[in-house]
């Protein structure tokens, strides 16, 4: 009886470390494969992407003539109640991961195991800057203003919406003194993370990208 069950545990644990061997490869084949290639570089619009070295955002001017953020996210949002920023970043992810997650310090297994297997609700990270943070590694994009366009539109489709068309804040939960989190749409799965969120984003606006995605290390590539 021992014998079997210890058969029947192995037999688990090797399909499993099969599975995941089959979803990194898979991950490395999707990143390795870009999209978007014949595009043309250049605009008068910039943007940026920053990664924590897992996680991408999206950084967008807040106002120019194709959207003025602070129409939507305004300073009432945050905690410094301040406005007048020139940056707003954007971060979508799992929602029980960024409250418990304030520091990558803080992950614990399982949360991590929570976020990537169960259909918990997702949540957008908003942050004010000016200037934008280069705490951490970060790329300027040069676009165009259709670039930027069919960007804006992806961003804010993924925000969940009131009745009226209004964001919903996630009551009490910051990181500093001007961001806030607004509940998104999707859930956070192993096949699509925050960084597929950004990947898909660049595809649509027709931007160098990947194929699929779930780390950051493939975006970043395309921009090197």
């Amino acid at each position: 009886m021992i014998v079997r069950v210890i058969k029947f545990f192995a037999k688990g644990l090797l399909a499993f470390l099969m599975l995941l061997l089959l979803y990194f490869v898979a991950a490395l084949i999707g990143s390795a494969i870009p999209v978007n290639t014949d595009r043309q570089a250049g605009g008068d619009i910039t943007i940026y992407l920053r990664t924590n070295g897992a996680h991408t955002d999206f950084i967008f001017p807040v106002e120019n003539n194709v959207m003025d953020w602070e129409q939507m996210i305004d300073s009432t949002y945050i905690l410094s109640k301040k406005g007048n920023y020139d940056y707003i970043s954007f971060g979508w992810g799992d929602l029980e991961f960024y409250r418990n997650t304030p520091e990558w310090s803080d992950l614990t297994f399982p949360t991590a195991m929570q976020a990537v297997f169960l259909p918990t609700p997702s949540a957008m990270h908003v942050e004010f800057e000016s200037p934008p943070r280069f705490d951490q590694p970060t790329v300027p994009i040069r676009v165009t203003e259709e670039e930027y366009r069919t960007l804006v539109d992806y961003v804010k489709w993924s925000f969940q919406k009131d009745f009226s068309g209004n964001v919903r804040p996630v009551p009490d939960l910051h990181y500093n003194q001007n961001d806030a989190f607004f509940y998104a749409k999707r859930s956070l799965n192993s096949f699509y993370t925050c960084n597929t969120w950004v990947n898909n984003g660049l595809k649509e606006a027709g931007l160098p990208a990947c194929l699929w995605t779930p780390f950051d290390e493939g975006i970043f590539y395309k921009y090197h």
